[in-house]
């Protein structure tokens, strides 16, 4: 800027105009290109500030941009090595639930092993009781009408009803009937063909009074099932381990005594067959510690 004030200076110097005329015409214009000029290097100086200020920024950048480049390379080898960490522990949960699952699969075809065992050993103990009832049934079908004897199965034991002059003399505790002997005999074919089977025979009675003298209807009852007892074990050689005589009396009937009919059915002869229940715990028990092996 100066050179130009300086040729402006000549010019006015050159001219014909006083130097006095010619300072008072030109200089507002002198003093505002002095102004201008002024600012034009304020400017150039705040810019030359923010062009420094910008360089310092660009450095502190730069190295802002360096620390965080090698932040990201430590990052980098971080996740590389968290990657191939858990490549390795996935690699040993595979593994660790493949064994797992070979356990279980271990586990569930013993526990099918035990359930099918526990039903084998069941079903065995209910068969035999099955069986049972099936051949009285059959037998008596040819032997007895319908209305002298029933045949009930119950869980663990097979009932014989039969009716009181099949088995007895009329009004008589120590004299059989003739006839008896086929269903003794049957009460022994069915012993024999399942040694697990144990008997009670059981006494009924209606609930009037009985013909023996001085006897109630407990010891009426309890003197038949004696009888019957005693006969099976001394004439068909049952062993007296697997028998026992009871009495109900008068109180178990399975009719109403109100009727002659009903009276009639419940003076009776019980013959309960019970598979014995210890056979059964025993073969379960086994089942247990095979399972626990």
């Amino acid at each position: 800027m100066r050179p130009l004030i300086y040729g402006l200076l000549a010019i006015v110097l050159s001219s014909c105009i006083s130097p006095k005329k010619a300072a008072e015409r030109y200089q507002p214009r002198i003093d505002s290109l002095a102004t201008v000029t002024r600012m034009q290097a304020d400017t150039i100086q705040q810019l030359t500030l923010a062009l420094e200020r910008s360089r310092g920024g660009n450095d502190m950048l730069l190295e802002t941009q360096n620390r965080l480049q090698d932040r990201l390379l430590v990052q980098d080898d971080e996740i590389e090595r968290l990657q191939r960490s858990l490549s390795s522990t996935n690699s040993d949960m595979s593994g660790q639930i493949e064994d797992l699952r070979r356990r279980l699969l271990d586990r569930q075809r013993t526990l099918d092993s035990l359930i099918n065992a526990q039903a084998l050993a069941i079903g065995q103990y209910s068969d035999g009781l099955r069986r049972a009832a099936n051949r009285l049934s059959d037998s008596l079908e040819t032997k007895l009408p319908p209305e002298d004897y029933e045949v009930a199965e119950m869980p663990g034991e097979i009932i014989l009803s039969i009716q009181e002059m099949v088995l007895f003399r009329p009004r008589s505790v120590g004299y059989l009937a003739n006839g008896s002997e086929a269903i003794l005999k049957l009460v022994t074919e069915t012993l024999q063909q399942n040694p697990l089977l144990k008997l009670r025979i059981v006494g009924h009675t209606d609930n009037q009074p009985n013909p023996l003298r001085g006897t109630d209807n407990w010891k009426y009852g309890a003197l038949r099932a004696s009888k019957l007892a005693d006969e099976l074990a001394t004439a068909y050689y049952v062993s007296p381990n697997r028998l026992i005589a009871a009495s109900q009396g008068e109180y178990g009937p399975t009719r109403s005594n109100a009727t002659e009919d009903g009276r009639t059915r419940n003076r009776r002869i019980d013959f309960i067959f019970t598979s014995n229940i210890g056979n059964l715990l025993r073969e379960l028990n086994k089942v247990a510690r095979i399972g626990e092996e």
